[in-house]
C-alpha cells in the first residue's frame, strides 16, 4: 500500500510518465478508450504475455487489476517489412494486448491510474464525464503517420504563387507540435476523422502513431480517450504492407489492424465485420457519432466514395443501408437526449479541395475524382432533420468551413500530413467551371500571410485541429464554441523557427442549444 501512494505524489507533479526507459516492456504505453459516465477502458501492448498490474484511485479508494494479455498476430510485420527494415524494428515478434474495462465508476470524477509492465510503472489520470459538466474537445484528421514522414516536407503551395512550394518543417514535426498544443489544453477527448496512418497495412506506420500518441515522442492518448474514424488511408495496403492499389485481401488485414487498436462501443451489428466501424459515444451532455464512409454502394457509382477499393466488407452509408438506419435512429435518440449532436467520418462532402471533384474516373483535368466526398452528401438532409450542428471531416488535407441548410461542415485534415490548397475555385490549380458555393472560410485565401523578409509573421495554412468547447451558463443555457486552431511556427528574421504559438483563425462558430 504504501508503493501505492508514493505513485500518488508523482501523479501531482507529473501527468503522464514511466519511472525507467520502459523499450522493454510496453510496445504502446497505456492508453484510453471506450469513455462512458461510469466507465473507461485502458489498453497498452506489451512485448511478451507477462500480465500486467493496473492500479486505480481515487482519494483513499483503491482498486487493483490484473491483465490478460493476448497475442495480435494482425499486428505482425509484413514480410517485405521484415525483409527491407529488420535492422530499425527493435522486435519483430507479434506484440500483446492488454484491454481493461473500468466499470462502476462515478460520474465527473477523476481518478489516477499506474500500469506496471514487467517491472516498469507508468502513472497518468482519467476523468469519467457527467451529464451536467463542461466538455472540451479537439478534432482533426489526415495524421497519416509513417517513418518516412521524418526529414519529409509537404507541398505548401503559395496562394497566387507558387503551386509546389515546400512547407518549413516535415511532417513528424508538425505533428509532434500539433499533439502539444493539444495536451496543453487538456481535452475531454480526441476524435480523429480518418487517415490516422498512411498505409493501413504497414505496420511500421501504426508504431509511428503510437510513438506520436502513446510513447516515446508523447502520450496526450494516456489522459485523453481517442475516438478514430476509418479513412481510405486505414484500408490502403501500401507498397510494403501487400500492394501499391486497394486489394481486397491485404485491405481486409489492414482494418484488422485499425481494430486490433481500438476499443469503441457496440453499434449492435450482426456482421462481425461492420461491428466497431461506426459507433455513437454519449459525453456528458454531447453525442459524438463516428460512421465510416469508406466505400459507398455500389461500386464504381455515383454512391461511391472510393472507385479504387471493391468487394471490401465496408458498410454502406446510403439510403436503405444498415449503417443509414442505425445512424438515423441515433440521431433521432440524442435529439432527445444529449445538448449537441456532432458527426464524424473522413470523406468531406463540400470541398474546393482535390475530392471535391464528383465522383468518376475522368481524371482531375475533366473535373472527376475517383475517390470523391460529394456522395457523401446524401446524408446532408438526415443531419438537418436530426439538427446536427457540425459535421467533422478531412480527406482534402486543408481547413475549409462551409455551412449547407444551417450545419456546418469542416475539413479539418491539417492533423500532420498534407497542407493543400484549392484545387478548383478561386486559385485552384484546374481550370475548371467548378466551386464550393457553401464555403465560409478557407485558409489558403482568407487568413495571407504577411512576411518581413524571410520572417513570417502572420497567416497562412499551418497543422492544427479544431477545439470545442460545450459550456452551460449560470441560467442553464449551453453553449457549442468551435475555434479553429492552427499552431504557428514562431520565426528570427533569418527564417529560422525559434519556437511555436496557439493561435485561432478568424472563423470562430458559437452555437446555441
Amino acid at each position: 500500500m504504501k508503493k501505492k501512494w508514493i505513485l500518488c505524489g508523482l501523479l501531482s507533479s507529473f501527468a503522464a510518465s514511466a519511472t525507467v526507459d520502459n523499450s522493454q516492456a510496453f510496445r504502446v504505453q497505456p492508453y484510453l478508450q471506450n469513455p462512458a459516465n461510469d466507465a473507461m477502458t485502458i489498453m497498452w501492448l506489451s512485448n511478451d504475455n507477462e500480465p500486467g498490474e493496473l492500479t486505480v484511485w481515487k482519494n483513499n479508494t483503491t482498486k487493483e487489476y490484473i491483465s490478460a494479455p493476448t497475442e495480435v498476430k494482425e499486428l505482425s510485420y509484413f514480410p517485405t517489412e521484415i525483409e527491407k527494415y529488420r535492422d530499425q524494428l527493435p522486435n519483430i515478434n507479434a506484440p500483446y494486448i492488454h484491454n481493461v474495462r473500468l466499470l462502476n465508476l462515478d460520474s465527473g470524477t477523476k481518478y489516477q491510474y499506474s500500469v506496471t509492465q514487467n517491472g516498469t510503472v507508468f502513472t497518468s489520470t482519467f476523468t469519467t464525464p457527467s451529464k451536467e459538466d463542461n466538455v472540451r474537445f479537439i478534432v482533426y484528421s489526415d495524421s497519416e503517420t509513417e517513418p518516412e514522414s521524418t526529414g519529409k516536407t509537404r507541398r505548401w503551395s503559395e496562394p497566387f504563387g507558387d503551386f509546389n512550394r515546400q512547407y518549413i518543417v516535415d511532417q513528424t514535426v508538425g505533428y509532434q507540435q500539433n499533439l502539444k498544443v493539444i495536451a496543453e489544453r487538456n481535452p475531454n477527448f480526441i476524435a480523429i476523422a480518418g487517415d490516422l496512418v498512411e498505409s493501413g497495412n504497414e505496420q511500421r506506420d501504426w508504431d509511428e502513431f503510437w510513438r506520436h500518441n502513446a510513447g516515446e515522442l508523447g502520450n496526450v492518448a494516456s489522459q485523453a480517450p481517442l475516438l478514430p474514424a476509418l479513412g481510405n488511408h486505414e484500408n490502403y495496403p501500401g507498397p510494403d504492407g501487400g500492394k501499391k492499389e486497394y486489394v481486397e485481401e491485404f485491405s481486409a488485414q489492414a482494418i484488422a489492424r485499425y481494430q486490433a487498436y481500438f476499443d469503441v462501443p457496440d453499434n449492435g451489428s450482426k456482421r462481425a465485420v461492420f461491428k466497431d466501424r461506426y459507433y455513437r459515444v454519449d459525453y456528458g451532455p454531447i453525442t459524438y457519432i463516428s460512421i465510416d464512409t469508406s466505400d459507398g454502394k455500389k461500386d464504381k457509382s455515383a454512391q461511391d466514395t472510393n472507385w479504387r477499393l471493391t468487394g471490401i466488407n465496408a458498410p454502406d452509408f446510403n439510403p436503405g443501408s444498415e449503417q443509414y438506419q442505425w445512424l438515423e435512429k441515433q440521431l433521432a435518440d440524442a435529439q432527445k437526449q444529449s445538448q449537441f449532436t456532432f458527426v464524424q467520418f473522413h470523406h468531406i462532402p463540400y470541398s474546393v479541395g482535390p475530392h471535391g471533384f464528383p465522383t468518376g474516373s475522368g481524371g482531375f483535368e475533366n473535373g472527376q475524382d475517383n475517390q470523391s466526398g460529394v456522395p457523401v452528401r446524401i446524408l446532408t438532409p438526415l443531419f438537418k432533420k436530426y439538427d446536427v450542428k457540425a459535421v467533422f471531416a478531412g480527406h482534402d488535407e486543408m481547413y475549409e468551413h462551409s455551412v449547407v441548410d444551417g450545419i456546418n461542415f469542416y475539413d479539418i485534415g491539417i492533423g500532420g500530413d498534407g497542407l493543400r490548397g484549392p484545387y478548383f475555385g478561386k486559385d485552384g490549380k484546374y481550370d475548371v467551371k467548378l466551386d464550393n458555393p457553401h464555403q465560409v472560410f478557407l485558409a489558403h485565401l482568407d487568413s495571407p500571410e504577411v512576411w518581413k523578409g524571410k520572417q513570417l509573421v502572420s497567416g497562412g495554412k499551418h497543422y492544427g485541429h479544431l477545439e470545442v468547447n460545450v459550456t452551460k451558463n449560470s441560467a442553464g443555457d449551453w453553449t457549442a464554441e468551435i475555434s479553429p486552431v492552427y499552431v504557428f511556427p514562431l520565426m528570427d528574421k533569418s527564417g529560422n523557427i525559434t519556437g511555436w504559438e496557439r493561435r485561432v483563425y478568424d472563423d470562430v462558430v458559437k452555437l446555441k442549444r
